[in-house]
């Protein structure tokens, strides 16, 4: 493929064109004065004449003569001023615009950290959305630079196990049998977890108008992910309570996608939950879904947890992100996740964020309720 050629300079078409402009408007102005000046001279003299009985004789031709040469060449130091004036200014105007043009093929170019410089009025907005633009391809370039590093690393070491295992086989190190298929067909799994996430999330990095969206019972949804992670939770002693607050409805949603983004949360709360003060009825997390807030249900995942860094917490739904990175090449999670469940809930035009306080980690889903679509749906009384 032919890369495109890279655009010259050219001629300065706007500034002639502002030039151009300026000296026609300027002799428009000066057409119209010398057409009343002259105007009213004529009238002046007429007056004079009829009224002291003065004939018309040769001097007052000359006056007449010597006027018009003066304005004319006033005329021609006025335009020739205001050409240069308006040159000036012209260029003074256009060399922070040339400034921008320089900063946009530096980008175009691949430097990212080009910018155009603070400017007021108009030109300041358009340098503000120019420099905005210009961090936003820059994180995105990072935040993709980031995800190959990541995306290496996490390939990386399930690999290497899977190969010296094999390697070890090989050298009679290891002998065939239950131990050494197990672990390599938990590589495998492990290493097929991944590419089912990356594709995933590439899935979601494109939905936007292509929900299949339905009338979802949300408590339900829920349920039904609780039920499919119920051995996990016997396993590791967890139980989770759900509640309603308010007069439960049922969303407008993708029911696929929804059941994801709770399956993904709970999932979450199932792998961090932390017994903190051990007791015989083991560890409670809760969901709660509020319908109290005007136009919008607030689901909150809480768990106990282990206290989160502040400057982590942001970070929670980038992509390969995990707190505790030195469990990172043993841990089953890849850390895509909560960034699945963001996209998620920013495709159907919600919001998502986490808190945590007094040991206990906290994850909001915030949706929209589309009340045209779902006027019509039952509202279920919620039990006392």
């Amino acid at each position: 493929m032919n890369e495109p050629k890279k655009r010259g300079r050219g001629y300065p078409v706007l500034l002639f064109q502002l030039v151009v402009a300026n000296i026609l408007v300027a002799g428009a102005v000066t057409a119209t004065l010398y057409g009343i000046f002259t105007r009213l001279m004529e009238n002046y003299f007429t007056k004079l004449m009829h009224e002291f009985d003065i004939s018309p004789t040769k001097l007052n031709e000359m006056f007449t003569s010597s006027v018009e040469q003066s304005l004319w060449w006033g005329i021609g130091v006025a335009l020739a001023l205001g050409i240069v004036l308006s040159l000036l200014l012209t260029k003074t105007l256009l060399r922070p615009i040339s400034k921008m043009v320089r900063a946009t093929e530096d980008i175009a170019q691949g430097d990212l950290s080009a910018r155009t410089p603070a400017l007021k009025g108009e030109l300041g907005t358009l340098s503000w959305h120019l420099n905005d633009m210009a961090s936003a391809l820059e994180r995105q370039e990072e935040g993709r630079q980031q995800l190959l590093r990541d995306l290496s690393h996490e390939l990386r070491t399930p690999l290497t196990n899977v190969k010296g295992y094999i390697e070890g086989l090989e050298d009679g190190v290891f002998k065939v049998g239950p131990e050494v298929f197990g672990v390599l067909n938990s590589e495998v799994r492990r290493l097929n977890d991944l590419i089912d996430d990356l594709s995933e999330l590439s899935f979601t990095e494109e939905l936007s108008g292509g929900l299949q969206r339905e009338l979802v019972d949300p408590k339900q949804e829920i349920s039904a992910v609780l039920a499919a992670h119920r051995a996990r939770m016997v396993e590791s002693d967890f139980i989770v309570h759900v509640r309603e607050r308010g007069t439960p409805k049922r969303l407008f949603a993708d029911r696929k996608r929804l059941n994801q983004v709770f399956n993904n949360a709970i999932s979450n709360m199932v792998r961090y939950s932390r017994i903190e003060s051990p007791s015989e009825t083991g560890t409670h997390g809760e969901i709660l879904i509020d319908w109290t807030k005007n136009q919008r249900i607030i689901i909150c995942f809480e768990n106990p947890a282990r206290a989160i860094p502040a400057n982590d917490l942001d970070r929670l739904f980038d992509r390969f992100y995990r707190v505790d990175k030195s469990r990172s090449g043993k841990s089953k999670n890849v850390g895509l996740g909560l960034a699945i469940v963001k996209r998620l809930v920013n495709a159907h035009g919600g919001k998502v964020w986490v808190e945590q306080s007094g040991g206990l980690f906290k994850l909001f889903v915030a949706l929209e309720i589309d009340k045209e679509k779902t006027q019509g749906a039952p509202e279920k009384p919620v039990a006392a």
